[in-house]
């Protein structure tokens, strides 16, 4: 064993003494609740486009030059997903979320120095998920689900209600930074933020001993997983739940405007959709334990077609609101139902392999509907074509989900 003070430092506590597991196993899922809530998915992702005009006004570099960033962003993240999986089941999710969370938390900061150079600003948003590589959902997820069995899908949607709780808030966070003191503080004020996860894992997270939580580590190897039609279903279904996703996401508030909606209500539709997607979180996760999973997101992308529907139709105001609702309880729901079929299908031991893989083609579908609509858009003049092409999309989607079949490895009876 390593004899190096910072190893022992991150090593320390990993199974909190004086607590049972189960108690250690919720205390590790809040935890990743709110790493989630400070961690890159929400801090990048989500906080990127109060930047732009801004930067805009001040280098004068254009809006689209600008969202090329957000592109780099999202195919740096494709890359990194398989290797921070591969990591995550070789060292574990606590050591690489200590290591990281000082890392991505400088990187954010060093934005406060950024130079009228575009280069530089596409250089550093290359770079700064890969400083958050631990903290990407699939470590939290991992170490959650090692201390569940019978309710793991609950434990799950309360660490990934994280990321719905800092899809709220974040953006919230960032426009009153800028306003209040400018796009330079506020990088150095989403940074501090970032250093939360660091006392957070430390104190909270907890890697599991599967000797204590009688949980099972056994599965398949990635090279067998790959062989079995289950990993070809998943990759195909979340291939088209990234490009329905990113889809609403991207372009919820522009069909609002085509349709006449003011800029001001259009602005704040988005909340349906944030508060949706908290709820979401914990219910999938409540409902997985219950139903089968293909059922689960059958439920759910029911809904997102009513929702593709009724921006293809033209939203006002309240149809707005529930097409942004009912996207929310789709999007939502998505990384509960991935996490939970991980280990369902194929067992624990690639966890993290399994996952990154799944959530990098996810990706891929997100980068490939952000250009394609837009395209549609400027084609046609209308955003109609492309949302009825995503209601076709949600039913194969649906298909996809139920022909997966039985779990291969059920929850353990006590």
């Amino acid at each position: 064993m390593t004899t190096d003070k910072s190893a022992t430092l991150i090593q320390a506590s990993e199974e909190p003494s004086g607590t049972t597991s189960e108690a250690a196993g919720w205390r590790t899922a809040v935890a990743s609740a709110l790493g989630l809530t400070v961690g890159p998915s929400v801090l990048t992702v989500m906080a990127f486009g109060a930047f732009i005009k801004p930067l805009d006004r001040e280098f004068g570099w254009g809006v689209s030059a600008i969202g090329m960033a957000a592109s780099l962003l999202s195919i740096t993240v494709m890359i990194i997903s398989p290797m921070q999986g591969y990591l995550v089941d070789r060292y574990g999710g606590r050591r690489l979320i200590l290591w990281s969370s000082p890392v991505f938390g400088l990187s954010l900061m060093a934005m406060y120095f950024l130079p009228d150079n575009i280069s530089v600003f596409y250089l550093a948003w290359a770079l700064i998920p890969v400083c958050g590589l631990g903290l990407w959902p699939v470590a939290y997820l991992r170490l959650t689900a090692g201390w569940f069995e019978r309710r793991l899908g609950f434990a799950l949607g309360v660490a990934n209600s994280g990321i719905g709780v800092g899809t709220v808030l974040v953006p919230l966070l960032t426009a009153w930074l800028i306003g209040a003191f400018g796009w330079r503080t506020a990088f150095l004020g989403l940074g501090a933020v970032a250093l939360v996860a660091f006392p957070v894992a430390y104190f909270l997270l907890a890697e599991p001993n599967p000797r204590k939580t009688g949980v099972q580590t056994n599965g398949d190897t990635l090279s067998v997983a790959t062989t079995r039609r289950p990993f070809w279903l998943i990759l195909a279904a979340f291939f088209l739940l990234g490009l329905v996703g990113s889809s609403v996401t991207v372009y919820q508030i522009p069909m609002l405007l085509d349709a006449g909606v003011s800029e001001g209500v259009a602005n704040l539709v988005p909340v349906a959709l944030g508060v949706a997607l908290i709820v979401a979180r914990i219910a999938t996760g409540w409902l997985l334990d219950r139903f089968p999973a293909s059922l689960v997101m059958g439920v759910n992308l029911a809904g997102g077609i009513v929702a593709v529907l009724l921006f293809a139709a033209g939203p006002n105001v309240v149809t707005g609101i529930i097409a942004a609702a009912l996207a929310g309880l789709l999007i939502g729901s998505e990384f509960d139902v991935l996490s939970y079929l991980v280990p369902r299908h194929f067992g624990r031991l690639s966890y993290g392999k399994l996952y990154g893989i799944t959530f990098s083609v996810f990706q891929i579908g997100g980068a490939i509907a952000a250009s394609v609509v837009g395209i549609v858009r400027d084609t046609y003049g209308s955003y109609t074509p492309a949302m009825l092409t995503l209601a076709v999309l949600c039913l194969v989607c649906a298909g996809l989900f139920l022909s997966l079949g039985p779990y291969r490895y059920e929850a353990a009876h006590s």
